[in-house]
This record gives structure tokens, sequence and C-alpha cells, in this order.
């Protein structure tokens, strides 16, 4: 490179910095190793070449916010621009569908390893403005995420759910899985497997409404996927009795019956699905504690918000007498990756800080009596007319 000490040049190099940073943050493997070379002899060159004055660090500051900008810029239409649903032009036809429904259990899903595009893509989706610009952080927050925890357990969960409920179900059911955030995608799977089906059941493997699912449920209404389709939606899970004992249960099987009046027990629910309904699942937890000799008064329900709240969750724990709390995620089948890492993080914090132990559920699982609410609920739609 050429050193020279032009505001221009300067301007140039620190949004080139910029973009390179981004490269950094957003890419893994060996394309992350080439940015990293190239970001370290960037900035060698930067500091070999600016002058130690106000006016050179303003405009620096400049460069890499304007980098940035055209950075984030860049890497969202790139993204969003080649996500384009359009399900109503199709030219496939079949002559006969089948009679048997299709099953399609559905969730939000994860990738099983970081992949750049995908995290972006889900990222950049979100209607709120501040995912939008910090895709690339939030991206460096995912790929953390998975070199810290490893690969995401999402999918597998899922794809044995569908096993088992195939072999429960039996050949009067073809069963499937589909997902907002990764493929195969539930639009496109809706859209291909109307033409082949003449009805379809439609299980919504979560608690309650989010904002994916309505989005969903109001292309369903409008009638773009069905194909002239008999389409059946399986109710949510909010009120499943054995879902809570499912719950309750894996949590009873980290206590020890001498430790169970000092062990305590934080819900945590998210903000993405509604309160009142995930509220009456946590609810029902409770009340099959307390069966079990649980005390009340150490369990406690809290939206998951920030790191501080679940602190001060645990310390109230700590000064009833709980020197073992467990930790309990009950609002989907299993956290996404980078909400387990922040949880792991704070956790091990805690038990070093406060020598207490803590153990962490993530999620509902897998389990029969999760197996035995969606055969159930499948069976009975199926019947409804």
């Amino acid at each position: 490179m050429i050193f020279i000490n032009n505001k221009f040049f300067i301007f140039i190099k620190a949004l080139l910095l910029s973009l390179l940073i981004i490269g950094f943050l957003i890419f893994d493997g060996n394309i992350e190793r080439i940015f990293i070379i190239t970001l370290m002899l960037t900035l060698i060159n930067i500091l070999r070449s600016i002058k130690l004055e106000i006016k050179w660090g303003l405009l620096f500051l400049i460069g890499l916010g304007a980098g940035y900008v055209l950075g984030n810029t860049i890497l969202y239409y790139s993204v969003i621009g080649i996500n384009n649903n359009d399900y109503q032009n199709s030219n496939i036809k079949n002559e006969k569908k089948l009679t048997k429904p299709a099953v399609i259990i559905f969730s939000g899903g994860e990738p099983n390893e970081y992949e750049t595009f995908n995290i972006l893509k889900n990222i950049y989706k979100e209607e709120k403005i501040m995912n939008k610009a910090h895709g690339p952080i939030m991206a460096s927050q995912y790929k953390l995420a998975y070199e810290k925890v490893g690969n995401s357990k999402y999918v597998d969960l899922c794809k044995r759910i569908n096993e088992n409920l195939s072999l429960r179900l039996g050949t009067d059911y073809d069963l499937y899985s589909a997902y907002f955030n990764i493929e195969p995608d539930i639009y496109e799977e809706v859209n291909i497997l109307s033409r082949q089906y003449e009805k379809l059941i439609l299980v919504p493997l979560m608690l309650s409404e989010s904002k994916e699912y309505k989005k969903f449920k109001n292309t369903i209404d409008e009638g773009v996927l069905n194909n002239n389709t008999d389409i059946k939606i399986v109710p949510f899970l909010w009120n499943s009795q054995k879902l809570a004992r499912q719950v309750s249960d894996k949590a009873m099987e980290l206590v020890e019956r001498k430790n169970i009046y000092s062990t305590g027990m934080i819900l945590l629910i998210s903000n993405d699905e509604s309160f009142y309904e995930q509220s009456i699942l946590s609810n029902e937890v409770v009340r099959k504690m307390a069966k079990s000799k649980f005390q009340e008064e150490k369990i406690i329900c809290m939206k998951y918000n920030n790191d501080d709240l679940l602190l001060k969750s645990i310390k109230g724990l700590k000064l009833k007498g709980a020197n073992n709390i467990i930790v309990i995620s009950i609002s989907s089948l299993h956290n996404g990756i980078r909400e387990q890492n922040k949880i792991n993080k704070l956790i091990k914090k805690i038990e070093k800080r406060d020598l207490i132990k803590i153990q962490h559920i993530s999620g509902w699982g897998i389990g029969d009596d999760l197996l035995n609410e969606l055969e159930y609920r499948i069976r009975i739609t199926n019947l409804k007319n």
C-alpha cells in the first residue's frame, strides 16, 4: 500500500477498515482468517499514516461510521433480495391428490451450525429497526454462541419428534417437519404439499401465538397456500397438562429427595409469546411441583428480559435458604443458541462467585408426555369437520 497523508485516503482507509471488521464479525472458518489478516495489515497501515490531530480523528470516525452503514446496507439487500416468496405462481399440477392427511410439525427452527446467510436473514427479517441496524453485531453474537455451545440440538429434537410420532400414527398419516427460520420453509412446504394431499394438518410446536405465526396464519386464511386443500391447525400447547407434567418431572429428576427443601426453581418465559398463556403452563408446573413436596415460596416465574433480573431472582432464592437452583426455560422445545450461551455464561459466573449449584433445563425437550399430547391432538383435529 502507498502511504499518503491525505484526508481523503484516511477516510477511505477507515471505511475499508469498517468493512473488514464487519467481515470478521459475520464470517467464520477460512474466510474469517482472510479478513483477520487483511484487517491487521490495514490497521497497521492506518496507524503509520494517520496524524494525531482532532480533525484527523473525526474524519477517521466518520469513515468508520460510513463503512458500517455501507456494509450493513450491502448485507441487508444481499440477503433480503434473495428471499422472494411468491407462492401463487406455480405450474406444478397433480392429477390426483392423496386422501390420507399430511401432518406438518412446524416451529421456529435454528441452523445446526453457524451459517452466515441464514443467521443474517433471520435478523434482517425482524420488524425491529434496531435489529436491522445491529445486523453484523447480532450475527457476531450468534457466531460466538455457536463457538461456545457447539451445534444446536433444535432440529435434531424436531426430527426425533417426527420419527416417534410417525411410528405412533402409523401409515394413515404422512409426517413432515418445517420451520420459519430454516429449510424446509413452512410456507413452501404447505404450498407444495397442498397440491399432493386433500387434507393438511398443521401442528405448531409452540405454546402460543408468535409474530411469525400470526403472519403465517394470515397467509393461510387469505387462501394463498391452500390450493383447494382442507387445512386444519392443531391448538397450541399452553393448556397441556401432559407438557406441564413433563417439565415438572424433568425438574424433579435433578432434585435429590433429601435436598428438596434447599432447592429453588426459576421458570423463564419468553417476551415473544403470550404472557398469560405461558403463565397458565407455569402455574400448572408449580402446582405439580408442590404435589411433590416442593416449596412454592422457592419457585419464581419471570420474563427473561435481562441478566440483572435473573441475578436478583437467584439472590432472592438464596436468601430463602436455597443452595441448589434449577432454571427452566419453558417457552419452547429448546432454547436458541444465543440465549443458551447467555444463560450458561451467567450461571457459571454466579456459581463461581456465590458457591451455589445452578442447573439449567433448556426447554421442554422430548418425552412421552409431549409425544402423547401431540398424537392425541393430531387424531382429534383430523376427526373434526
